[in-house]
């Protein structure tokens, strides 16, 4: 059938340091949708050796860290224009916990002490979108992404479930380009914005651990390129501006 694609697969994997052994299972799927479109389907379990300082502790044979993820995605391309559409579900299973800790150490280098076994757990939902126009505007390019995750995790030492200090609900990206051709000149611009990420607040008792939020994420840049030639040799000459609305990112 040329409007349906299959992928199935499987993935062995053994890890000396584990002296353990996985399976994992992969699974994807096409559907045509018009000339231009296409949907898609995928599915499988990934699996991942906890990290070095829970390999060292003594007395715990570490299971495999595992996830079942689940993508449903959406892709349309006409004539230099671009929209791409995703939505996944993400399930953490056997992810390495602690118990012997009353209060959070943020250290990625503390000494573990106490009972440590593969009984967190997690999972991460969210959606992505992304946009390409080089169509709609002579000599003009731009992109839009965007992204949001919502993700809790009880792994580690965490006191609680919580969302992990690298996330940020939201992420924007805006490029543009714009080519002056009588200049031979390329402008460009970018913005980027990112929602807080959380952190640990000593202050706060584990019924509101990782709670606080940073401050909002905020960067625009400006750059100009200048095409020349020098004899024969062809040059770029650039120049930038970044954080040009003088942000106090933290």
């Amino acid at each position: 059938l040329s409007w349906l694609a299959l992928k199935p697969g499987v993935r062995y994997e053994h890890s000396t340091l584990l002296n353990k052994d996985a399976i994992a299972p992969r699974f994807a799927m096409a559907v045509k949708a018009g000339k231009n479109g296409q949907f898609s389907l995928a599915s499988g379990m990934f699996y991942q050796t906890p990290e070095p300082m829970y390999l060292m502790y003594t007395g715990f044979s570490p299971e495999f860290q595992k996830s079942v993820h689940y993508i449903a995605n959406y892709q349309y391309a006409k004539k230099d224009r671009t929209l791409r559409l995703e939505a996944y579900y993400k399930d953490y299973q056997q992810l390495i916990r602690e118990y012997a800790n009353t209060s959070f150490d943020p250290n990625p280098f503390r000494f573990v002490t106490g009972k440590v076994d593969n009984s967190g757990y997690g999972y991460a939902k969210g959606a992505e979108l992304f946009w390409r126009d080089r169509k709609s505007v002579k000599n003009a390019d731009y992109w839009i992404s965007y992204s949001y995750i919502d993700t809790r995790r009880l792994y580690k030492n965490y006191l609680a479930e919580a969302t992990p200090d690298f996330i940020s609900d939201h992420n924007l990206s805006v490029v543009t380009k714009y080519f002056i051709e009588k200049l031979q000149t390329q402008i460009n611009a970018t913005y980027s914005y990112a929602s807080g990420r959380p952190y640990f607040n000593p202050a706060r008792g584990a019924a509101e651990f990782m709670s606080d939020r940073t401050p909002d994420y905020h960067n625009l840049s400006v750059g100009v390129n200048y095409l020349t030639s020098i004899k024969k040799w062809f040059r770029v000459i650039y120049v930038s501006n970044d954080n040009i609305t003088n942000q106090n990112n933290i």
